[in-house]
């Protein structure tokens, strides 16, 4: 009887990618909500350990996935409830200022050939467009009940296994590549954790600020404008800023000085500069040393090219692209010092140095 010979090595990698590349073509619509589902995971590892020595692991997961879970449907409920019974309030203003701006006599834009009546429609239209996609997520429950599902499947898999499977990977890497894969995983997760924990939080706390400034302003819709402060903090060095723009040149166009002074000397430090310059760094500290432009490019990169998902993988991909870029330096600096020989001289720039200095003196 003839033994079986075990398969060549890239033939054992080239079935496991042959298996992964058809999962992914097949569940191709969930990747997106799969892996944002495991990078909340990720984010909630350190409360999942903290309560698995005080219970079952499974028990804890499902205690973390259904309290995330009634967050996240209550937050996103909230919100398109309150985009949805706002939305033509945004159109009032618009029209308001561009009224004020292309008045025939004392606008600034007053005898530049600009249609206002076109930049009204072309404005009321987007906001149709808007609208009409809010309510059209209705008509998308089916595929939408889905996405939750999986969400909180793959969420509660996550948390029950996936700190446990991670582990047993890096330990079964070799030793030279286990560094590199433990520098990098850490990198992601101080990329997921800036992103949720810190973005989101900040979020959150605009919104709480932004309550009590907008009902001072008086002009009403104090929670629409509190939501739109927490859905804009979301976007790095912009955010609220937009919306302060906004209702500044809508203060200006009714002729309300005590709102515009209050826009600029309360609204801004409080609800947006604050917010960006002073929670955003404190609540990051030292575990996510990201650069601020990276963030930036990755956001609006990702956002624009992968949809809602790029908001997570857009930050991601750039950090662990730089941070690879950085691995590979230091690699090379390890293996050029180590060929170097004890005692080595000089290098050609110190010896020139040397010798511009013998010449001087």
């Amino acid at each position: 009887m003839s033994v079986a010979g075990s398969l060549p090595h890239w033939t054992i990698w080239a079935i496991v990618v042959a298996i992964l590349a058809a999962a992914a073509v097949v569940f191709w619509p969930l990747v997106g909500v799969s892996v944002l589902a495991a990078s909340v995971a990720v984010v909630l590892f350190p409360l999942q350990r903290r309560l698995s020595r005080h219970m079952n692991p499974i028990f804890a997961a499902t205690i973390l996935t259904i309290v995330v879970g009634a967050g996240i449907v209550g937050a996103t409920a909230v919100t398109i409830a309150v985009l949805v019974q706002n939305i033509g309030y945004i159109a009032d203003i618009a029209r308001t200022i561009l009224s004020a701006v292309a008045a025939p006599v004392t606008g600034p834009m007053a005898g530049l050939p600009f249609d206002l009546t076109a930049i009204l429609a072309g404005i009321q239209s987007e906001i149709g467009a808007l609208t009409g996609f809010l309510t059209s997520l209705i008509g998308e429950l089916p595929l939408v009940s889905l996405e939750l599902i999986t969400f909180f499947l793959v969420l509660y898999l996550t948390l029950e296994q996936g700190e446990r499977a991670g582990t047993r990977l890096v330990d079964a890497l070799p030793n030279e590549v286990r560094r590199t894969a433990e520098r990098l995983w850490q990198m992601a997760v101080d990329v997921m954790y800036s992103i949720f924990v810190v973005h989101f939080a900040t979020a959150f706390l605009s919104f709480l600020v932004a309550l009590p400034f907008f009902y001072i302003l008086g002009y009403g819709h104090v929670l629409f404008f509190s939501v739109l402060s927490g859905i804009f903090q979301l976007v790095p060095f912009l955010g609220q800023t937009v919306i302060l723009l906004v209702l500044g040149g809508y203060a200006l166009a009714i002729g309300d000085l005590r709102g515009l002074l209050l826009i600029i000397f309360i609204g801004y430090p409080f609800v947006a500069a604050i917010p960006d310059w002073i929670m955003r760094p404190i609540l990051m500290g030292a575990k996510a040393r990201i650069h601020p432009v990276v963030m930036f490019i990755g956001f609006f990169g990702g956002i624009t090219l992968l949809g809602v998902v790029g908001l997570l993988l857009g930050p991601l991909l750039l950090s662990l692209a730089v941070g690879a870029y950085g691995i590979v330096v230091e690699e090379l600096e390890l293996r050029r010092d180590a060929q170097l020989p004890t005692g080595a001289g000089p290098s050609p720039l110190e010896a020139a140095e040397g010798d511009e200095v013998g010449t001087a003196s």
